[in-house]
């Protein structure tokens, strides 16, 4: 009698388990639903791919670099069926980290105030290509992409938090947050906030300057081509221009 009724709570235990496995892993998929749905501040991910490149481990240095990335997103340009291209010095949404103290012109720092702004270097064309719209001035061009570079687009939360009337345009930032730090850095466009972690953590406040050096990048790619069609086309590119380069973590953003 007594192992009939261990046998039987053994039994009830287990369905109970079983039950409550069941209710965490359908509120884990929904979590997952929740998050794929919760808005991005970028368009139609479903057209588009990226992948990266680390030129450097090839022995590329600055200049052999930045010539490289301007030839790789001409040539993905180029395809037929490719509306957009452009790179990042960090892949989005891929829990890299690149923070920095900013000093603002006009803005007097309170005590313990957070002063911090979320980084990324990035290719002209980049805004459009990830469906991101600039709400004023310009996107980056051919001739903000330099070693020191002296240009920066600032999200619309930055130009809320540190201009009364949310007008950056034309006023300057510097590195750091100390009494001498240089204020050289001219805002010359705002645009859209978007996510840089993921939707749990929220928008934060962001700057972009234009990337350059032999640093690795993410690529992103928009076009109206099924993905399998565009990942061959984009590899025929790459190797035309440097069979020996790696290309890593090819894939679709979207579903």
């Amino acid at each position: 009698g007594g192992s009939l009724y261990l046998r039987k709570g053994l039994v009830a235990f287990q369905v109970a388990l079983s039950f409550l496995l069941l209710f965490g892993a359908g509120l884990f998929v929904q979590s997952l639903r929740n998050l794929k749905a919760a808005p991005t501040g970028f368009r139609d991910l479903d057209n588009l791919i990226t992948f990266q490149l680390s030129p450097a481990l090839n022995g590329y240095d600055n200049s052999r670099t930045v010539h490289f990335f301007d030839e790789v997103l001409t040539n993905l340009r180029a395809i037929p069926g490719v509306k957009s291209a452009a790179l990042t010095a960090d892949a989005l949404l891929s829990g890299d980290e690149w923070d920095s103290t900013m000093s603002v012109e006009g803005h007097q720092a309170k005590d313990e105030e957070d002063m911090q702004a979320y980084m990324n270097a990035l290719s002209p064309h980049y805004f459009e290509t990830m469906g991101i719209p600039v709400i004023a001035g310009r996107d980056f061009d051919r001739r903000d992409i330099k070693e020191d570079t002296t240009t920066a687009i600032v999200n619309e939360r930055f130009a809320r938090h540190f201009f009364r009337d949310g007008n950056a345009i034309g006023r300057h930032v510097g590195w750091g947050g100390g009494p001498g730090t240089k204020m050289n850095i001219e805002i010359v466009g705002i645009v859209a906030d978007s996510l840089v972690e993921g939707p749990r953590e929220g928008v934060h406040r962001q700057v972009f300057i234009p990337k350059w050096g032999n640093g690795s990048a993410a690529f992103y790619v928009r076009a109206a081509l099924p993905s399998n069609l565009l990942y061959d086309a984009v590899k025929r590119q790459l190797k035309k221009l440097d069979p020996a380069m790696p290309v890593y973590q090819m894939k679709t953003l979207g579903r």
